[in-house]
């Protein structure tokens, strides 16, 4: 009787152990459930976010491009004028002042930075997770780089450009009604200088537009796969 009891003891222990790993393992199951749902959730949210952003970043680039080629314009006026026409007008002034206008560096980023602080893990899919970093990395900062070049070029050039242009005074209107004139501009004419600064000017627009168009369509494909991840 006595090893029957110990018998019965032993099988009700051992099946109190099992009925506990399993509740254990249950537990465990659940919560790995919840915590990857919640990884999955804030993953959403921080693609949402990027989508946004990029979205922005799309029609800013757009704006930069547009008025770049406002730029490349005004610079093609006057390269026709110094080389053709050869004849001063006072239409002129404000395309000699648009001609030194170039795009800053501006875009969203406060999904991309969500990402890098809460880990890119949170991303499931490669594809999708390599392409923001690309983006974010790599395109973003070829913008940046190929501004600061044209911005240390153009502060080189500047004492040159003012010893021939004379800048009126700005009110921080709108740009279009801002306006700069030669003062000599015959000199102007005869500047070999001066074309070569023109010329280099619209080259670095060019740049400037193909960068941005390339980050563009990268943008435009990344929101595709935002859409299919969430």
């Amino acid at each position: 009787m006595g090893k029957n009891k110990t018998a019965k003891y032993l099988k009700y222990s051992i099946g109190e152990i099992i009925l506990v790993v399993i509740g254990i393992l249950i537990a465990l199951s659940i919560n790995n459930w919840n915590e990857e749902k919640k990884s999955t959730r804030k993953g959403h949210e921080i693609l949402a976010d990027i989508r946004e952003n990029i979205g922005f970043n799309i029609i800013q680039f757009q704006q930069d491009i547009k008025e770049n080629r406002k730029v490349i314009n005004s610079i093609d006026i006057l390269l026709k004028n110094i080389t053709v026409t050869k004849v001063y007008n006072d239409s002129l002034e404000k395309h000699f002042r648009y001609a030194t206008w170039w795009s800053t560096s501006r875009w969203k980023s406060s999904g991309y930075e969500a990402l890098i602080d809460y880990g890119a893990d949170v991303i499931q899919s490669n594809e999708l997770r390599e392409s923001i970093i690309d983006l974010y990395e790599i395109s973003y900062p070829e913008i940046e780089e190929n501004s600061r070049l044209q911005e240390g070029n153009w502060i080189a050039m500047l004492p040159y450009w003012l010893e021939l242009i004379y800048r009126e005074p700005s009110d921080f209107t709108s740009s279009d009604q801002h306006k700069a004139r030669p003062f000599d501009y015959q000199e102007i004419v005869e500047s070999r200088m001066f074309r070569s600064m023109l010329t280099w000017f619209r080259s670095q627009r060019m740049a400037d537009i193909q960068y941005r168009n390339s980050s563009i369509k990268k943008n435009q494909e990344l929101i595709e796969l935002i859409n299919k991840e969430i």
